[in-house]
């Protein structure tokens, strides 16, 4: 289970950097494509839209997930490490 949640956390974490790095190519272009919506809500894959709402908006909200990610994946860590320590020694191991 905890291995499949780890699975999970890290797609999640490429799927997040794919889209970083579409960013940071639209924005390295210098050119505003129209968006599909109205909103930029179709934007977030950072392939279209305005580059002052990628700059300020789009990018630092990824950069946040990120690093939310990045914090799961290290509690999955350290608590698959204690529920290792814990039955190591629960069985006398020292």
């Amino acid at each position: 289970m905890r291995e499949r949640k780890r699975q999970e956390v890290q797609k999640t974490l490429d799927t997040i950097e794919t889209r970083l790095t579409n960013a940071e190519r639209y924005l390295a272009q210098d050119v505003n494509i129209e968006g599909k919506s109205f909103l930029h809500f179709d934007d977030w894959q950072g392939k279209s839209g305005h580059p002052l709402w990628m700059r300020n908006v789009m990018i630092p909200a990824w950069m946040r997930q990120r690093a939310r990610k990045e914090r799961a994946l290290e509690t999955i860590a350290n608590k698959a490490k204690d529920k290792k320590l814990t039955r190591l020694k629960r069985n006398g191991a020292t």
